[in-house]
């Protein structure tokens, strides 16, 4: 038996996401499109992930509770934690690493907390899609730091992947886990030898991808994180 996963979703609380993609919604249409395992990843936050996972319980979906931290360098990291308490502390520090730059919705858009079944419960103001002032390692280290597991997002893609901030992706043994970002022409250097995921990166409810990307676990999000640290080396 897989998983079907979507490891790298955007729920309404980051601000380049739709105000629909609330938690409910998101968790409701993974269970339509037949997923067993996603990851809720706002940027450089995590306090949209307690919902997400009471409707997971509601749904059948196993949600793991996540971030898309941005560092100082603009490389955009998934983090993946094994609990929410683990997420909230480590998502409550990634903020403080925020600079103190205010949200102009009209401008970014809606940075929309939810609780109790897709209730508002209020906004963010620091403007969630900037970069932290930590560089890659600190990233890193602050994961590990709250048993977490980092690794580098849509490495093929754009300026916040990593070949783009960095000019190239570094050798192996760093990073032995990668998000590749399909349809994008990836170097084979890159992934030579390196564990590969395939997620979506959804903003939108239809963006949400369907069953095609299957990892070698059981269902759970306990198995897939644990796939992924042995890939890691830890």
């Amino acid at each position: 038996m897989g998983a079907f996963c979507d490891l790298h979703l955007h729920s309404c609380l980051s601000p380049c996401a739709e105000d629909d993609m609330t938690p409910w919604n998101m968790v409701g249409m993974a269970k339509i499109k037949g997923l067993d395992v996603i990851a809720i990843t706002d940027h450089n936050t995590a306090l949209n992930a307690e919902d997400a996972m009471a409707a997971g319980r509601e749904y059948g979906v196993e949600v793991i509770p996540g971030m898309e931290i941005t560092s100082r360098e603009e490389v955009h990291m998934l983090a993946y934690f094994p609990t929410l308490e683990d997420a909230l502390r480590a998502g409550d520090e990634v903020y403080a690493h925020l600079p103190s730059i205010s949200n102009q919705p009209a401008l970014f858009g809606n940075q929309l907390m939810m609780r109790n079944g897709d209730t508002p419960s209020g906004t963010l103001d620091k403007l969630l899609i900037n970069a932290t002032d930590l560089s890659i390692n600190e990233v890193c280290g602050l994961v590990r730091l709250h048993n977490g597991l980092a690794l580098p997002a849509h490495i093929n893609r754009g300026s916040n992947g990593m070949i783009g901030a960095l000019g190239l992706m570094p050798f192996l043994p760093e990073y032995p886990v990668v998000e590749v970002y399909r349809g994008v022409d990836c170097p084979a250097y890159a992934t030579k030898g390196r564990f590969l995921l395939y997620s979506s990166d959804a903003h939108r409810l239809e963006e949400i991808q369907e069953r095609v990307f299957e990892l070698p676990v059981q269902p759970t999000a306990k198995a897939v994180l644990d796939l992924i640290r042995s890939r890691q080396g830890g």
